[in-house]
């Protein structure tokens, strides 16, 4: 039995650690290891909020030399927060004890908090969300009466406490300088990789996720058995599943849960030819056996031959960023990484279908991008004539 601090669970093992640090390793112990470090941030925030512990707070307990040393950092934000709505939990509060008005009091923490933007604030709540949804989903002892205060306070509109996600807006580069950016890399692997990301607008999940199956290349020796989304398709076409699970083929296709294809339907993607001239030459070296379930890009260094891990792709394009001078610091718009081409591919071709003026994207960008809401998925759909527009938009870099 484990300690009452511990509680049990009615499914898995019983937690043998404090509920946070138990949620930390049973949820998140296989992410991947960017995941992982913004997980424990976000539960380090939550943790030192229950303890009354932040730095950038003036308690009446200081000693002038420490108010004088946070003021002197934070300035007017720390006199600030001396003078907002009293939200400090004394020290003692229990994460299973949290109700949804100290769940409202953990939201105006967030947004006051000066080292926090929109976006961090959100992804925080998010992160507290997900380990109530754990511990109730588990069965938890200590949380099986408590519900998830974190849902329940934003069902009554709390969440409108924390600021609004600001949005990217990254300078978006000429289309000479993205071909330039991508023939620099001299290998068919990823002149591939991002040049698919830049005429398609797919995330660095679907990279990682891909199989054969779900690529027709109308090609000879292309003759693996593909999707049944693509056995009708006469030109070629990419497939993305809103979810690259497909039953018991997830496990053997060694599939990554954690890159997620983020999108909320099934979208297939028109190929134009040069594209399909770059697959096929990063085929022709590919170390696999070209069947239905290989995956389409594998490691070609560390893990020779494996499907390659989105941590590659991220640490690949920001090395070939640095040396090319595009990338400026941590978190800056202008960085080129993976997911810059989304923005990048977006813009252009919004821009080719003169749809960048109207302040909305063009349905063949929504289809690119799988925006269910706007493009009705039940009812828009690749006509011939649509895929002939996007076919001769879609950039071109080896012209």
């Amino acid at each position: 039995m484990s300690s009452p601090d511990y509680g049990t669970v009615r499914h898995g093992n019983d937690p043998t650690r404090p509920p946070l640090d138990w949620f930390v390793y049973m949820r998140h112990n296989h992410s991947a290891d960017a995941t992982q470090r913004n997980i424990k941030y976000d539960i380090g925030f939550f943790k030192r909020w229950l303890n009354d512990e932040f730095d950038w707070i003036i308690y009446e307990d200081d000693d002038q030399r420490t108010i004088e040393e946070k003021r002197d950092e934070y300035g007017s934000e720390v006199l600030r927060h001396e003078s907002e709505s009293d939200w400090t939990t004394g020290g003692d509060k229990q994460p299973e004890n949290l109700s949804i008005d100290d769940a409202r009091d953990y939201f105006h923490a967030l947004a006051a908090n000066p080292n926090y933007s929109g976006a961090s604030e959100e992804g925080n709540v998010k992160t507290i969300r997900q380990f109530y949804d754990f511990c109730l989903k588990r069965g938890h002892s200590l949380f099986t009466d408590s519900g998830n205060p974190i849902e329940l306070a934003i069902d009554e509109g709390a969440d409108k406490i924390i600021g609004s996600t600001s949005s990217r807006n990254p300078k978006i580069i000429a289309v000479d300088e993205m071909a330039d950016y991508i023939q620099a890399f001299q290998h068919p692997l990823w002149e591939a990789i991002t040049a698919l990301m830049a005429k398609t607008t797919i995330r660095r999940g679907v990279i990682t996720n891909v199989d054969l199956q779900d690529i027709y290349l109308d090609h000879p020796a292309c003759t693996w058995d593909v999707h049944k989304n693509l056995r009708h398709k006469e030109r070629p076409f990419l497939y993305v599943p809103s979810a690259p699970e497909e039953g018991a083929l997830w496990e053997e296709r060694g599939r990554v849960p954690t890159a997620s294809n983020k999108t909320s339907v099934d979208r297939t993607i028109p190929l134009d030819e040069e594209m399909v001239d770059l697959l096929l030459r990063w085929l022709a070296v590919h170390p696999g056996t070209l069947e239905s379930d290989t995956p389409l890009f594998t490691s070609v260094s560390d893990h020779w031959g494996q499907r390659i891990h989105p941590q590659t792709v991220a640490q690949k394009i920001r090395g070939h960023s640095e040396e090319l001078g595009y990338w400026y610091e941590a978190y800056d718009d202008d960085n080129i990484n993976p997911h810059y081409f989304r923005h990048w591919a977006t813009s252009t071709i919004d821009e080719r279908l003169e749809a960048a003026s109207t302040g909305a994207h063009a349905t063949t960008t929504k289809l690119l991008r799988g925006d269910e809401e706007d493009t009705m998925d039940n009812y828009t759909h690749w006509s011939d004539d649509r895929i002939e527009r996007y076919l001769d938009v879609s950039p071109k870099f080896y012209d």
